[in-house]
């Protein structure tokens, strides 16, 4: 848990936010960049759904 949390702070500060406010107003803005970051998020979230239940049983 440590680890996960050090790089949760790890990817907001290198991604300028958390994921929810690029998703709630970044996107409610029209912002380009939080567009990317949002379906960065999104993107990586199903692969890793997908590699923890298919593949590693």
């Amino acid at each position: 848990m440590l680890i996960g949390g050090l790089l949760v702070g790890f990817g907001t500060r290198m991604g300028n936010g958390c994921t929810s406010g690029h998703g709630v107003c970044g996107l409610g803005r029209l912002s380009w960049r939080s567009l990317v970051a949002v379906i960065t998020f999104l993107g990586t979230a199903m692969i890793t759904v997908f590699v923890t239940r298919h593949l590693l049983k």
